[in-house]
């Protein structure tokens, strides 16, 4: 075992042991979460109310139903909305009965309240339930340090890749769709042509021209969600993601090199028909990629791994060009790129 390994599993057993010592404070145990029987209590009011409120509710800053874990950490045990044993002076419940003092008097936000959708026989779980349940919740302060099951790294989701490679190839909306309307609605569309791999979430504005399914295809094979129209992203390494990155980034690679006065691959002075016989300039431009692409400053063996088992054999196959959007489409797929 090395020294390195030693003091690590030292510090794992003492945090085992500190998790334990319930009698210590907060700051000196593990997270204070709920017992089995808290978790399935709150399990059943958050299930009880997810289809009223997961439409608006299950992503980003407010997304309290995105799992019965952000419905415990945003809401049961959130001071700010309940007071536990307390369901009076909780603006969780005022916010339900349409009593709400803050910026919304009530949720949903328009129409009936959680309260009267109850009474209308739309929503199934009571207030009486709810109240119940705030009036036995019990107070789990905060742990304020870092979980060490936290997940450290993350993959880019649709929108970030989307605003990423228009800023990074120097490409917009522009390349991809031309102003279209319907019945006075303003769209986008791509001419009913996908040859570009244009990609779009249903929900952006202008939306894409609703005829035109493949950009809001693409855009959910890479894992994008809508709050707007009910559907989650999606945050895993699927085939689809995979498969549907690798065709974006070749042929979105091609559009930004082709692309009349786009200086943003290539440094001045530089083309797709430098090729390998100038095997400086085309280091050049793969070192500049590095930086461009992954924050990395990259060592000369990097540079020349690249240039010599991608872009020579790329270039040997086909042409200059070829091996550069080969070689741009590398730095897109790579998981430097991918994930932060």
């Amino acid at each position: 075992m090395t020294r390195t390994t030693s003091i690590l599993a030292t510090v794992a057993l003492a945090l085992m042991a500190a998790c334990d010592d319930a009698s210590g404070p907060v700051t000196q145990r593990c997270a204070d979460g709920p017992s089995a029987d808290e978790r399935a209590a709150n399990l059943e009011i958050f299930e009880g109310l997810q289809a009223s409120c997961e439409g608006c509710h299950i992503m980003g800053a407010r997304g309290y139903f995105a799992s019965i874990e952000a419905f415990e950490a945003l809401v049961a045990y959130n001071p700010e909305l309940i007071t536990p044993g307390a369901p009076d002076a909780s603006p969780f419940v005022a916010l339900l009965e349409a009593k709400g003092t803050g910026p919304f008097v009530q949720m949903p936000p328009a129409g009936p309240s959680y309260a009267q959708l109850v009474d209308d026989g739309t929503a199934t779980l009571s207030m009486t339930q709810i109240r119940d349940w705030v009036t036995a919740l019990g107070d789990h302060a905060a742990d304020p340090n870092p979980s060490s099951a936290a997940t450290r790294i993350t993959r880019l989701g649709a929108n970030d890749i989307q605003r990423a490679l228009y800023q990074q190839l120097g490409l917009s909306d522009d390349d991809f769709f031309v102003p279209a309307s319907e019945y006075g609605i303003p769209h986008k569309s791509t001419g009913q042509s996908d040859e570009k791999y244009p990609m779009s979430s249903l929900a952006s504005y202008p939306a894409p021209f609703p005829n035109e399914a493949n950009p809001v295809d693409r855009f959910a094979s890479l894992g994008g969600g809508s709050a707007v129209h009910q559907k989650k992203t999606d945050p895993s390494i699927s085939p689809s993601f995979a498969g549907s990155l690798a065709q974006i980034a070749q042929r979105w690679c091609a559009l930004a090199l082709d692309k009349a006065d786009n200086t943003t691959l290539l440094p001045s002075g530089a083309t797709v028909s430098t090729g390998s016989s100038d095997a400086a300039a085309v280091k050049t431009v793969i070192r500049s990629w590095y930086l461009h692409f992954h924050a990395t400053v990259a060592t000369d063996d990097e540079v020349d791994r690249v240039f010599d088992q991608l872009f020579v054999p790329l270039e040997a196959g086909a042409d200059p060009r070829t091996a550069y959007i080969g070689t741009c489409s590398y730095f897109i797929r790579h998981p430097d790129w991918v994930f932060y």
